[in-house]
């Protein structure tokens, strides 16, 4: 673990302060709101397409491979975004970025499912996500701090420089010191799901809840500098105790899912996160945000780890890249219609669309809840 845990956190270093500036770069550039829908969309498009195709390569080639070539991906993105002035630019950087991430994380949510064990695969996704955050969070600090200086006559490029820098060495260490697990668990007799209508539910149920998560995401940060602030420092300033927290918070956090009951935890989690969602357009006071926004982190935190421990609850032990795979493909397609939905709704009606995403993540609970119990009652 310890030796993915490093390979991680170096190439961790961008991807935070990419997902913080990208909506904000792009429209500075002259990229219109509808087109920051596109970028978000065609990021979940390729991922959709190549993430069934990297879980079979995963099962049969091995995991290292996988997060390699995610590792070689993601330094790409970094060497565009050195470069990136126009749409062109930014559309080849997210359709790099979607391959990156479809074959890093899905190789790297394999590799901890192959070391783990029922008791405690939620506190190793805990333990995986704590190095991303960390590197999430000095990247962040060094992109902004760049940003807001004087000293560089191209800020951006300085930046991504040393994300370039920091993606290498993360390559580095991926390629010296991160094992093969395909070997682990072999024992296991069976490589197929368990009951394929219970996947097909699951798959359905994610990917919907994926959808209503989706409509916000390429908003989030235009309904920040609208109604919030527009400085640069004081968004890296509201973000800064999530940021923090979510260097030690996961591991804890997923030990929960562990022991608790990974369902209970997830219900619980996605019904909290949709009251904070529609307590956003209530409050437009910077410490107001600040707090629903760390609240909503922290919420994340706590169900996000049982969340990807049920990919294998539900599908299966062995065949784990494609499950993973499977899972990816259709979170990909949620995402992809509910960044275009999203956009349009924000675009027309403002931040009515954060209302709609905590009633619909509502709705879906409350569904899902229904079914779990009838379950539960005539098992």
């Amino acid at each position: 673990m310890k030796e993915l845990k490093r390979s991680i956190f170096f190439i961790s270093l961008p991807i935070g302060f990419i997902s913080l500036i990208f909506p904000i770069y792009a429209l500075d550039i002259g990229v219109h709101v509808l087109q920051l829908g596109f970028l978000f969309s065609i990021f979940s498009v390729v991922s959709t397409i190549i993430r069934p195709i990297v879980g079979n390569l995963i099962d049969k080639k091995g995991r290292k491979i996988g997060i390699l070539l995610g590792i070689i991906f993601y330094t790409l993105v970094n060497l565009v975004y050195i470069f990136a002035n126009d749409f062109k630019h930014l559309l080849m950087a997210r359709i790099l970025q979607s391959l990156g991430a479809s074959f890093l994380w899905i190789s790297v949510d394999t590799f901890i499912s192959d070391i783990s064990q029922d008791n405690n695969r939620g506190k190793s996704f805990g333990i995986i996500g704590e190095s991303e955050s960390k590197g999430g969070l000095l990247g962040s600090i060094i992109g902004f701090s760049i940003l807001t200086s004087n000293y560089f006559k191209d800020p951006f490029m300085a930046v991504f420089i040393i994300f370039t820098l920091s993606s290498l060495v993360s390559l580095f260490y991926g390629i010296k010191d991160v094992p093969e697990t395909i070997g682990l668990k072999k024992d296991l007799k069976s490589g197929k799901v368990k009951d394929k209508k219970v996947l097909l539910f699951f798959l359905c149920i994610m990917g919907m809840l994926t959808l209503i998560g989706s409509l916000t995401a390429p908003v989030y940060f235009l309904y920040l500098q609208d109604h919030i602030t527009n400085d640069l420092s004081l968004i890296l300033s509201m973000l800064l105790p999530s940021a923090i927290l979510s260097t030690f918070l996961p591991n804890k956090l997923g030990n929960i899912s562990d022991k608790y009951g990974r369902e209970k935890i997830v219900f619980i989690g996605l019904f909290a996160n949709a009251m904070l969602q529609i307590m956003i357009p209530f409050n437009q006071s910077y410490y107001g945000f600040m707090l629903i926004y760390t609240m909503i982190s922290i919420v994340g935190m706590f169900y996000g780890p049982a969340l990807s421990s049920l990919v294998i609850d539900f599908v299966g032990e062995n065949k784990r890249g494609r499950s993973y795979g499977l899972y990816s493909f259709a979170t990909g397609i949620g995402a992809a219609i509910g960044s275009i939905i999203g956009s349009y709704i924000y675009q027309n009606i403002g931040g009515t669309v954060f209302h709609l995403k905590g009633v619909l993540m509502i709705v879906m609970v409350l569904f899902v809840c229904y079914i779990y119990i009838r379950k539960l009652a005539f098992s």
